[in-house]
């Protein structure tokens, strides 16, 4: 074999499985549109979030982010930080999904968890 034939072999990209690997994975499935390599790493994180509930949990193929990174600011001074990097880098509009302000849920119990204490018959 020669130099050249090696080094083709094992260069990167893609190549056809060998019919040995074929017959030896059993069920072997892929998802070229989900490929992480092509850049669409969210797409492939979604398709596990659907595999791990399927068929039981239906799964959204996005949500409200989507592949969009996610910033979080605490203060009115880091989202004015924010704001000037995004002009700065020209990322375009910055969708705001909530304020500084953190509140509780509606479904969140107001009571403990922790039991009363219950004195015993001798008032301990």
């Amino acid at each position: 074999m020669r130099l050249r034939e090696i080094i083709s072999l094992n260069e990167g990209g893609k190549h056809q499985l060998t019919p040995d690997a074929k017959s030896s994975i059993k069920g072997a499935v892929t998802t070229p549109d989900a490929n992480n390599n092509a850049g669409d790493s969210y797409k492939n994180y979604r398709f596990g979030l659907a595999l791990a509930g399927a068929p039981d949990y239906p799964t959204k193929s996005t949500n409200e982010i989507g592949g969009d990174p996610l910033i979080t600011t605490y203060t009115d001074e880091e989202w004015e930080m924010v704001q000037y990097a995004g002009k700065q880098v020209n990322v375009g509009p910055l969708k705001r999904l909530s304020s500084n302000r953190s509140t509780e849920r509606e479904d969140t119990h107001k009571q403990s968890a922790v039991a009363n204490v219950k004195k015993n018959k001798y008032g301990i």
